[in-house]
């Protein structure tokens, strides 16, 4: 399963390379390559978006996890003075991690820019 992403990309890659090739017969091929690295921008974004709301989900619930641990085991908080302070903690964690999620949706945000881009491309081709 995690290496589906890889393999659609390399397919997607060879078919673009291939028409960008036989770009030089007939020019008309140059449409397909667009579609090919649109679809490719588009692929990325959707599955980057999915594994967000699973995989990194999960993660940040460990993360969670070990940012509790951690902050036991620094500071003068015992587990019941955290476990009665969750939201405090859950609020402080959150603003650790803005910066994670920020760069995540910015890399999807960036997927889309680029589809966006190869279908203008299409069209003014």
């Amino acid at each position: 399963m995690k290496n589906i992403p890889y393999i659609i990309t390399a397919i997607l890659i060879v078919l673009a390379g291939i028409f960008a090739l036989l770009n030089r017969v007939w020019a008309g091929f140059v449409y397909f390559v667009l579609s090919f690295l649109l679809l490719l921008s588009i692929f990325w974004a959707v599955w980057l978006i999915i594994e967000y709301f699973t995989t990194f989900k999960r993660e940040l619930d460990e993360s969670f996890k070990l940012y509790r641990a951690d902050t036991i085991n620094s500071k003068e908080v015992s587990a019941q003075q955290f476990d009665a302070n969750i939201p405090v903690y859950k609020k402080q964690f959150n603003r650790k991690i803005l910066k994670v999620k920020l760069v995540k949706w910015g890399i999807v945000i960036f997927c889309f820019a680029v589809a966006v881009a190869f279908l203008v491309g299409m069209i003014l081709y």
